[in-house]
């Protein structure tokens, strides 16, 4: 089977279990481990031990180790490049979050960017929390203070819940140590400090783009800033 097609299944299994299964992640990654293990020949194994720089004999050794002992080695290898990382994070965020300077920083960034500008302020704010704590925590931060703001002007309720979304799903795809792209950085062999600095210049002209799309959104509905 064509290994672009593995992981296509691989994808599905994970987004199935999550969505609809309401299955927690980490077992719906493992399950999704298993099928995409299952379906993986042998040959295709041996292949990319090849390409890793393996010797013949040595590919062919490891296309033979069972599957459980291959999701096993798999998970502790990916755990002991990142998992440290991504606990050291964890633990500043769960301070910034129970010690309250989470919610300092987006009241700080509320009153730099002012009110005709709060949608953006939300956008950085949970851009800039989503790096150290993980989306779920930080959104749940943010509701309490997106239900205050909307009782305030109801029609933007909406366009703040999409820029919390928005900078929370942004810096979990660009910034280390978020995982993904903490994995990406070491697997690629990418200085972390350049990968962060990337990120964040991928984020900034977005940002830009949001700005201008929401100035045309407010010249068209005016209604909406009364």
């Amino acid at each position: 089977m064509d290994p672009i097609f593995i992981i296509l299944i691989g994808t599905a299994v994970v987004l199935f279990c999550i969505i609809v299964l309401r299955v927690h992640a980490v077992v719906s990654l493992l399950f999704a481990a298993l099928i995409t293990a299952l379906l993986t020949s042998t040959e295709l194994i041996y292949n990319f031990a090849l390409n890793s720089g393996m010797s013949e004999q040595e590919a062919l050794n490891f296309s033979k180790i069972s599957l459980g002992k291959r999701l096993g080695v798999a998970f502790g290898n990916t755990s002991g490049k990142i998992g440290i990382l991504i606990a050291l994070a964890s633990v500043i965020g769960t301070s910034l979050m129970r010690s309250g300077g989470a919610e300092r920083i987006v009241r700080s960034l509320l009153k730099l960017f002012g009110k005709k500008n709060s949608s953006l302020a939300l956008l950085f704010s949970n851009f800039t929390l989503s790096i150290p704590v993980f989306f779920d925590t930080v959104f749940y931060l943010m509701i309490p203070i997106i239900k205050s703001m909307g009782i305030k002007n109801p029609k933007k309720f909406n366009l703040y819940l999409m820029v919390v979304i928005a900078g929370g799903v942004m810096a979990h795809s660009l910034i280390p140590p978020t995982p993904d792209p903490l994995f990406v950085a070491e697997t690629m062999n990418i200085d972390l400090g350049t990968m962060m600095i990337g990120g964040m210049v991928i984020f900034l002209p977005d940002a830009i783009k949001a700005e201008n799309k929401l100035n045309i959104w407010r010249l068209v509905n005016g209604n909406l800033e009364k």
